[in-house]
């Protein structure tokens, strides 16, 4: 327990709806061991009670607007408006900023979903949260669950492509990157179809990107997501 501890500090947060001051617990980046890395680049840790996707969903506790870092700054009047009549006129107030566990940290991407549904936060944002979502349930091994929360992802991942809007949700996101993750999302959908197309929109960048690692990632991916697709077409036959 002193190791969890230790790992955790305390942010000081600003609630973007009612400008409430509040703490909340972040991890400290040095303090994990990764063990491995899922192909939609889920993050197994050695201490999984520390995986940052558990803390990433500030809420506050004043008025019940959860919210990430990658929300825009500042709320429209109308947006406030919207979150005063849907949130926070029915929060009974809840302290998050104490030691998660995934279900709390459900509940609060539950939350920052809603929130940024109603205040029209960029496709990026929320197909981030989704993905997340979906990871959290993976953790649980509630298979129905992810898949229900990565095919919410997986639209909104697409959405933001054709908004171009994905820099905005993740800095170190990129064309290829959010090309090569939506055909991954579709192949674990089993469309098989679709995962081949974006992987091959991947594949174009080829030589024209210093991100090899993705490039070989999606060359992988698409052969996998083919041999899939015929297995799948044979089983049918067979049916």
């Amino acid at each position: 327990m002193i190791e969890n501890v230790s790992a955790l500090y305390d942010k000081t947060s600003n609630c973007r709806h009612c400008q409430a001051t509040f703490s909340t617990k972040r991890i400290r980046s040095g303090t994990l061991t990764m063990l491995h890395r899922d192909s939609d680049f889920y993050t197994t840790f050695k201490e999984q009670s520390l995986n940052p996707i558990i803390y990433t969903v500030n809420v506050c506790p004043e008025c019940g607007f959860a919210f990430t870092d990658q929300f825009r700054d500042k709320l429209a009047p109308w947006q406030k408006q919207i979150v005063d009549e849907q949130i926070t006129s029915k929060w009974r107030p809840k302290d998050f900023g104490q030691v998660r566990q995934v279900p709390e940290a459900i509940v609060s991407y539950k939350l920052a979903i809603y929130a940024a549904e109603l205040t029209d936060q960029p496709h990026s944002v929320k197909a981030g949260l989704y993905l997340r979502l979906a990871w959290l349930y993976r953790f649980q091994k509630n298979v129905a669950e992810e898949m229900r929360f990565i095919d919410m992802a997986v639209e909104e991942y697409e959405q933001s492509y054709i908004h171009s809007d994905y820099t905005r949700g993740d800095k170190e996101m990129t064309e290829l990157r959010l090309l090569y993750l939506i055909g991954e999302l579709y192949r674990r959908l089993e469309k098989f179809d679709l995962a081949i197309k974006y992987f091959g929109k991947a594949l174009a960048f080829r030589n024209h990107t210093i991100e090899s690692g993705i490039i070989r990632m999606a060359q992988d991916q698409w052969q996998l997501a083919r041999e899939e697709y015929k297995e799948k077409k044979s089983e049918q036959k067979i049916g």
